[in-house]
């Protein structure tokens, strides 16, 4: 990789340049003092000093900052395509500041940038063994906690464990071990409303107030199945103030989520603008309750998760004991170092038709190819449900399903604390399934590698949005 040196010729190129410096060798009381001494108090008080100090050592761990790139170059403003050369993630990174003296940073930008296509090699199994060697490097640097799997036309050519599934125990993660998928569930309950529809229960076009009045009769009215699977119903979530104070072994049931979000309003007309809604996912579980009179946590257990032949996967209630279950995990950082907290009080007790299901790599990779081998749906329903949806605002979402860029590939990811997710179905080039499940939030840098090593053949997305320059970033 050839990285370009940076003159501090302006005041954002000289901020940018100690923050590389800053990175390369961060410390949570250097962290807070440069935040505190060059930070404008606006963009100071825009994210607890905390997670601040998470951010900088997290990049010091993955290599520190080089740049590859630099996109646009003004007094006040630099945007950079940089690398952590440890990892291989790229990333836009880019710096804001004051106008005039003191030139303080007002705000730091981070987006996603695709890592640059390669040729991959011709042997698939040389290929499925580079990802699991790049998945342990990432591991014994503490990078990755998880299981991943490659396969290719049905074939799996590479499994592999790593990281501790239980830290108060040294108890390591193995290929049995059951992981929360958080929002991959959402696939779940895609198929599901799928095979209804295929036997008449019901209809894509089907207003919600056929089943029920939710959130009210009006909303209910315009609100369309399409709209929900979507993401483009305009409802919102469940992760409301309520959730946070509420104990969660009270919140078990499909209603019990519903109840959390019954005040909300939609935030905009179904069908005009895309929004990622867990709410619109649990309405679908409560139409699956009404239509079939069955719990929906039974009815996808029976017509989904059994049928794939995932028969480690399902919603376990957290309270009970239960086999071979991954602990989730995160880092809490502050100006006295680093603590590992789980996330046992963060934790959904049952899961829910928007996510929380729990399942293992092969789990996964089961479920794939029963939807590759129209197992549980048609393969004309499979098509329809990861074709994008422009015709709802939904370019780079199906029903339930994610879509990459030409739809090279298709598939879903979650994350939550201690817990993150991704399945991905390759189409450019075709055959290739990775699964990457992980009982923390590091499930990101193995699938992006396995991407580019298997040659998918257009630019990563995210969230429906290629990160492109001054595209998608956000503020640090």
């Amino acid at each position: 990789m050839h990285y370009i040196a940076l003159s501090p010729d302006t005041a954002a190129a000289s901020r940018l340049l100690e923050l590389i410096e800053l990175v390369a060798k961060a410390t949570p009381m250097l962290v807070a003092d440069y935040v505190q001494a060059h930070y404008s108090p606006k963009n100071a008080a825009r994210e607890q000093l905390d997670k601040r100090i998470g951010f900088f050592m997290d990049w010091k761990t993955r290599g520190g900052i080089k740049i590859i790139k630099i996109t646009k170059s003004e007094a006040s403003y630099i945007e950079t395509v940089v690398e952590q050369p440890f990892t291989g993630e790229n990333w836009i990174f880019a710096v804001q500041t004051e106008n005039k003296s003191p030139y303080r940073i007002h705000k730091l930008l981070i987006g996603r940038a695709p890592l640059p296509i390669i040729q991959p090699s011709s042997g698939n199994l040389e290929v499925a063994e580079s990802i699991i060697t790049y998945t342990r490097k990432l591991a014994s640097a503490d990078l990755f906690s998880g299981a991943v799997l490659v396969a290719r036309n049905g074939h799996i050519l590479a499994q592999n464990a790593f990281g501790l599934a239980n830290r108060d125990f040294s108890i390591p993660n193995n290929l049995q071990t059951r992981f929360n998928v958080a929002s991959l569930t959402k696939s779940w309950t895609a198929v599901a409303i799928a095979q209804m529809v295929e036997v008449g229960e019901l209809s894509f076009k089907d207003n919600v107030a056929k089943f029920i009045d939710y959130p009210d009769a009006e909303s209910a009215a315009r609100i369309r199945i399409e709209h929900l699977l979507s993401h483009t119903s305009g409802l919102l979530s469940y992760f409301t103030d309520e959730f946070y104070q509420k104990a969660r072994h009270h919140i078990r049931t499909v209603d019990d989520y519903l109840a959390l979000s019954k005040d909300q309003r939609p935030e905009f007309k179904p069908g005009s603008r895309w929004k990622y809604s867990n709410t619109g996912m649990v309405l679908l579980g409560k139409i699956i309750e009404i239509v079939t009179g069955r719990s929906y946590f039974d009815h996808v257990k029976t017509n989904v998760l059994d049928r794939g032949g995932m028969k480690d996967a399902g919603f376990l209630e957290l309270d009970r004991v239960n086999d071979n279950v991954a602990v989730g995990y995160g880092k809490k950082w502050s100006v006295d170092g680093c603590e590992i907290v789980n996330n046992v009080f963060e934790n959904f007790v049952g899961g829910c038709p928007a996510g929380g299901g729990y399942a293992t790599v092969l789990d996964i990779y089961h479920f794939a190819q029963a939807l590759l081998n129209g197992d549980l749906i048609s393969m004309e329903m499979v098509n329809l449900l990861t074709t994008p949806k422009p015709e709802l605002n939904s370019p780079d979402y199906g029903y339930g399903f994610s879509i990459h860029t030409g739809r090279a590939l298709f598939g879903h990811s979650g994350g939550m604390l201690g817990a993150s997710s991704n399945l991905d179905i390759v189409n450019a080039p075709p055959g290739w399934v990775i699964v990457v499940l992980a009982n923390d939030l590091s499930m990101r840098a193995p699938t992006l590698k396995a991407r580019q090593l298997i040659g998918v053949s257009q630019p990563e997305t995210e969230a429906g949005r290629t990160y492109l320059p001054n595209a998608g970033i956000t503020a640090r």
